[in-house]
């Protein structure tokens, strides 16, 4: 019976084994045969090696793999005596050199075919060591296996030892099955609570769907209410009108284009402070200067000559206000039999019956202005218009900056830049039906005087320091003087814009005027630390003697 097929657990056969080898009944002549056969067997191989060592040690080399084949001491080739030939004495024929040289082809050939032979033979000894080396194996692997069949304890030793691995793995695949079942049932129960948590978000999503249809409901009904009273609304009001963010923007824009002009043409205007000196006494001085600039600009001038651009800017905005944007301008470009008759519609509207309040009078002033705005010829007679109005400033500026008067066409940049934007804001003005007004002068401070600009105005006033062209600020380093004073008014950059209110004198201002003034004391820097601060008295920040901190 095969190995293989005996089961665990039990012993081995008491019949006699298939084996040849193997026979229970005869174990003195099993071994004696056994032996004897391999003993034949090595002594076959020994003298065929020692047979193939003899050959080679007749040829002049000894075979390397020839050691590891004949590994036993007892065993020892016989080597053959050497015997010398006796040396045959040449003729003086053979001393020829053709004969010579016949004799080393001859050779030359024989010593090629014996070194083939021997490499023939090299290889033939290593394979037959390498089947030496794979009978020895074959030969410890027998004996091995003899010696565990032959001994009935240790092949039960070797069952007990393979029935005992084999129970171990047994019930280490039993421990593992147990954790598996053990996790298995920990997943279910995870998986059972998340599915009730699932029914309950469901129902839940449910309920909120249903609610969500309800305020969507109530939403649409809501929004269609509020569509209605919008409508409502909307009929009450007077017609759309043009907002006030939209004016402030329009005014903002205009300012801005007037200081990127300067900017862009007076980038030298070293050569203003000897035209400014000539204004007062040159009789040919355009009238538009005399009447912009007076001696307390000019004067301000000789003290600061980075001031030039404030003068271009003040004149500008002066000129733009006198023949644009000014408050008894009814509308720019319209004629002045054509604002005769609107005025006395207006004014006999007043004494209709029943009575028409202020916002209605507006209400049709806006809506005729808007109509006359669209027809041809109004629109042409205000193209014509702002095109004076450019081309006198331009010979204002001329006089001013001579350097400008090679350009032939630089009043068209100015016509676009900045007059037709300053006409496209006193249109909208006009078309409004709130009432604006442009306040080109400085309005009393909190100290009653209108030259001179207190700490506290700084925020009422977008203040310019006219040396540095800086914008001051709450928490600028500063001289005060006891009464609160800073310095002196010199002129307005850009006015204030106001938006009249209707049941009272008042307005509302949209935009803070921009004013330039002459401080009493040049304004400090600020520095870094205490020690810096250690120059200066208490009243540079508002200390002691300051009015403002009372």
């Amino acid at each position: 019976m095969p190995d293989d097929d005996i089961e665990l657990g039990q012993s081995p056969p008491d019949k006699k084994s298939d084996h040849p080898f193997l026979d229970s009944s005869e174990p003195e002549s099993f071994y004696r045969e056994a032996r004897d056969a391999v003993h034949a067997k090595g002594m076959e191989m020994i003298l065929q090696c020692e047979q193939h060592r003899n050959h080679n040690f007749l040829a002049g080399e000894k075979d390397a793999s020839s050691k590891e084949i004949m590994d036993s001491p007892s065993i020892k080739p016989a080597i053959p005596p050497r015997t010398q030939k006796p040396r045959a004495r040449r003729s003086t024929d053979d001393l020829d050199p053709r004969h010579l040289e016949k004799e080393n082809a001859s050779l030359r050939k024989d010593y090629e075919e014996i070194r083939r032979d021997l490499k023939s033979t090299w290889k033939e000894n290593r394979e037959q060591a390498l089947e030496l080396r794979d009978l020895k194996k074959q030969n410890t692997h027998l004996k091995e296996s003899i010696r565990t069949q032959a001994d009935p304890k240790s092949y039960k030793d070797q069952i007990l030892s393979e029935r005992r691995k084999f129970y171990e793995h047994v019930d280490m695949l039993d421990e593992h099955i147990n954790h598996l079942k053990h996790q298995l049932e920990k997943k279910q129960l995870h998986m059972d609570q998340l599915t009730f948590q699932t029914r309950e978000a469901n129902e839940e999503k449910a309920n909120h769907e249903s609610k969500l249809q309800t305020l969507q409901k109530q939403n649409a009904r809501l929004n269609e209410d509020l569509t209605e009273c919008r409508d409502d609304i909307l009929r009450l009001q007077p017609p759309s009108q043009i907002p006030d963010s939209k004016i402030v923007d329009e005014y903002a824009n205009v300012y801005q284009q007037i200081a990127s002009w300067v900017d862009d043409e007076a980038e030298d205007s070293s050569a203003m402070e000897t035209q400014l000196e000539k204004i007062l006494t040159d009789k040919d001085a355009p009238q538009l200067l005399k009447t912009c600039l007076d001696s307390d600009i000019i004067r301000a001038t000789r003290k600061h000559s980075d001031a030039e651009p404030l003068i271009l800017r003040y004149v500008i905005q002066t000129h733009l206000h006198q023949r644009i944007l000014a408050d008894d301008l009814y509308l720019f470009g319209l004629d002045d039999h054509s604002v005769t008759l609107l005025r006395t519609i207006a004014h006999s509207m007043e004494d209709l019956e029943p009575k028409r309040d202020a916002l209605t009078i507006q209400r049709w002033r806006s809506e005729t202005l808007q109509a006359l705005a669209k027809i041809d010829g109004f629109q042409t007679e205000q193209q014509r218009q702002a095109t004076t109005v450019s081309k006198d400033l331009w010979s204002a500026l001329i006089y001013l900056l001579p350097e400008i008067s090679s350009q032939e066409t630089g009043w068209k940049r100015l016509h676009d830049t900045v007059i037709m934007p300053a006409v496209h804001l006193a249109t909208n003005m006009r078309f409004s039906t709130s009432c604006y007004r442009i306040i080109p002068h400085l309005p009393r401070n909190s100290g009653g005087h209108n030259n001179v600009i207190y700490h506290p105005d700084i925020q009422r006033y977008t203040v310019l320091d006219v040396a540095t062209q800086k914008v001051l600020r709450q928490d600028s380093v500063l001289k005060i003087a006891e009464d609160g004073r800073i310095g002196e008014h010199v002129m307005v950059i850009q006015p204030l814009l106001l938006r009249m209110q209707r049941d009272s004198n008042g307005g509302i201002a949209l935009c803070k005027p921009i004013v330039a003034v002459r401080l009493d004391e040049p304004m400090a820097r600020r520095a870094k630390g205490v020690k810096a601060l250690a120059g200066w008295t208490s009243s540079w920040f508002g200390g002691e003697g300051d009015p403002s901190r009372t």
